[in-house]
């Protein structure tokens, strides 16, 4: 596992307060993990990924959307397959109602995830493999054809 650490930071929270840490992802696939732990505080801190353009609906109080979240706790962590090159927001978020807390943040990006990631075949091989699904397509359907008609004609054939 080739995990980088990014950063590993703790950040005193006042009630709805967040904190921004940019990522920047320029080798895809690339697995974004994020942890916490609230070291100090309530149950009431959550980590959030997402783009930059959806960082910027955030910050302006707007609707926005997420790539991976963490459900509200005294610690959590998500990981996530980013597969585009380009800046993204981790941002840890205090409830507002909540008291302050301190907070321990830790993300790390592997460049070589695990997780079964769909690629694709190079032009050569994928010509390969159409053409031998197609052979033997056609032998399968050559050989039950020849069979269908030695049964309906009656001649007998090879057992």
């Amino acid at each position: 596992m080739l995990a980088v650490p990014q950063s590993r930071q703790a950040f005193q929270l006042e009630p709805g307060d967040w904190r921004l840490l940019p990522l920047t992802i320029r080798q895809i696939p690339t697995e974004v993990d994020c942890r916490f732990e609230v070291l100090k505080g309530n149950a009431s801190v959550h980590v959030e990924l997402m783009t930059m353009s959806e960082f910027r609906q955030f910050n302006r109080g707007r609707e926005h959307d997420t790539l991976a979240e963490s459900s509200d706790a005294a610690s959590g962590e998500f990981r996530r397959i980013v597969a585009e090159r380009g800046q993204y927001a981790v941002v840890i978020l205090n409830a507002r109602n909540a008291p302050a807390a301190t907070v321990s943040l830790e993300v790390s990006t592997d460049l070589n995830p695990s997780g079964g990631i769909a690629t694709e075949l190079p032009a050569g091989r994928r010509l390969a493999v159409i053409l031998i699904s197609f052979a033997v397509f056609f032998t399968t359907v050559t050989w039950a054809g020849s069979k269908l008609m030695r049964a309906v004609s009656g001649t007998p054939g090879k057992r």
